[in-house]
């Protein structure tokens, strides 16, 4: 298990600019829905963006800490 402010750290720390919107899933605090909006994926794929979103969230899923996210991500608008 693992606290959102937790989650959004993880991801803050590799992506400084992001603006990260994070929903318990379950409220079990393992599967989330995480939104990640950064100027950084704007020459980034659908797939490659997803990628450096999993890559930040490695540990805590290896750990078991995330069982489970649902991604998506933009551009600033």
């Amino acid at each position: 298990m693992i606290k959102i402010p937790d989650l959004i750290q993880l991801i803050t720390d590799q992506i400084p600019d992001a603006e990260v919107n994070v929903m318990d899933k379950t409220g079990m605090s393992d599967h989330f829905i995480i939104h990640v909006v950064s100027k950084e994926f704007a020459s980034m794929n659908i797939m490659d963006r997803h990628r450096k979103v999993q890559g930040c969230l490695a540990d805590a899923m290896a750990d078991g800490r995330v069982h489970a996210a649902e991604i998506k991500t933009d551009v600033p608008g």
